[in-house]
């Protein structure tokens, strides 16, 4: 067998090691080469990693200012406060923006706190403020409209809210800043709950902002003619139509917030002379009732009998209470109701078209009604008991004087005796407002 000589054995070597040194090299290059590559690869994940560690730092700290402010915005608010239906000013025959509205004051808790006060900054300035005698004249429990300023575990009440403002200080939003009070005296916990200082006896919070509604309500022509005309229960203090809020379709609802009950004395102020059960002593009874505008006919009732003056039907119902009455469509979402109209007198009918002025029916005493009136008032829709009361004002008029008071006009009624009547500031002719509560006006028809 031929063997490899040693020189050619020895001689190979060195090409070998020179392979073999090239191959080291080679593999070492590879080596370092791949190992800068993954030094570089951990240096980007290490990268990465730190980028991500910081986004979600950042994320935290975001999360955990916006959670620090959101906890600084909110209040614990033991009884609820809400405004029931968006405040609209109108003008009233005093010249002033009046704003009639409803708060609804729901205690949530298991105390029982009494309202001590509501002050009411508009824009930021202080408009109205109540509190002792005049918050409790203005509070009433919804379970039964007894007066109360003192809200049980559960229950809720109602703060009927009006002021006057001048036209120029109309607000844009209106907001509620309420002080509460528990009678036995706030727990600890409580305040420590609240972040209410230890040593305060009661607990203040301003609910939120409420927009104010456009002072700009539908003009209308006289719903009546002639002279004598007194507003009775209309805007803005007086309880019957104003506090007349009613729970209808699922909703709290005021459709007569607006409302008033025309009726007539004669040039010696007197109601009705003759037998006061009869519907014919009474000077209104019978006179024409007008359209206020251009409009559509939506309902038009004539199906009940006269009812006898001087006391309220028992056992009214919902569908009865408005008695013989009519429904105009004014438009834009506006509609006037006239009611109590006289057995056989309605003159118009469902889809019918009327011109302002036009006579549509007479004053009557049907319904729930305890003496010959004319009761109108504007709505947002055409339910006429389930719909918000609109404001509106009549483009003119004649203010003579006003009734004294509610309680004269109710005795001038009951006896039968002259109305009690006292001057106005600003007699004489009134354009584009609304008569308010007593006064005594005529209306001229051209």
């Amino acid at each position: 067998m031929r063997k490899t000589p040693v020189s050619a054995a020895l001689a190979s070597r060195p090409r070998r090691i020179v392979i073999d040194a090239g191959l080291v090299i080679q593999l070492h290059c590879e080596s370092n080469e791949k190992e800068t590559r993954n030094n570089m690869v951990k240096s980007n994940k290490t990268l990465y990693r730190f980028k991500m560690v910081m986004v979600i730092l950042l994320v935290l700290l975001y999360s955990h200012a916006n959670a620090n402010a959101e906890q600084t915005d909110d209040v614990f608010t033991p009884v609820v406060v809400s405004v029931i239906n968006t405040p609209y000013p109108v003008k009233g025959s005093d010249g002033m923006y009046h704003l009639v509205y409803e708060l609804e004051a729901l205690n949530a808790t298991g105390l029982a706190w009494t309202i001590d006060s509501v002050e009411i900054p508009g824009d930021g300035k202080s408009v109205a403020s109540f509190k002792g005698d005049e918050l409790a004249n203005r509070m009433e429990l919804l379970r039964d409209k007894s007066p109360s300023t003192t809200l049980q575990p559960g229950e809720a009440g109602v703060i009927f809210i009006h002021f006057p403002v001048e036209g120029n200080a109309i607000p844009a939003k209106i907001t509620h800043k309420i002080t509460f009070s528990v009678p036995n005296g706030i727990p600890d916990g409580f305040k420590n709950f609240a972040g209410i200082p230890a040593d305060a006896e009661t607990y203040t919070y301003t609910a939120g902002a409420t927009p104010a509604g456009s002072s700009d309500a539908i003009v209308l022509g006289p719903p009546l003619e002639g002279n004598g005309w007194v507003a009775a229960d209309g805007c803005c203090d007086a309880v019957r139509h104003i506090r007349a809020l009613m729970p209808i379709n699922d909703k709290l609802v005021a459709a007569q917030r607006f409302a008033i009950d025309w009726e007539m004395i004669n040039a010696d102020r007197y109601l009705f002379v003759g037998d006061p059960g009869d519907v014919k002593s009474y000077f209104a009874y019978g006179k024409n009732v007008l359209a206020v505008a251009d409009a559509r006919v939506i309902a038009a009732v004539d199906m009940y009998k006269n009812q006898i003056p001087g006391k309220l039907p028992p056992g009214m119902t919902l569908t009865e209470a408005d008695g013989n009455h009519i429904v105009l469509d004014l438009g834009g979402g506006r509609y006037a109701l006239y009611a109590h109209l006289m057995p056989g007198s309605v003159k118009v009918k469902a889809d019918d078209t009327v011109k302002r002025g036009q006579v549509m029916a007479l004053v009557g005493n049907t319904g729930n009604t305890s003496a010959p009136h004319l009761h109108f008032h504007v709505m947002d829709g055409p339910s006429t008991l389930g719909s918000n009361g609109l404001p509106y004002v009549i483009d003119e008029f004649d203010l003579v004087e006003r009734s004294a008071s509610t309680e004269a006009f109710d005795k001038a009624e009951l006896e039968g005796t002259p109305l009690e009547v006292v001057p106005v500031e600003n007699p004489g002719t009134h354009k584009n407002e609304l008569p308010l509560d007593q006064s005594v006006v005529n209306f001229r028809v051209y």
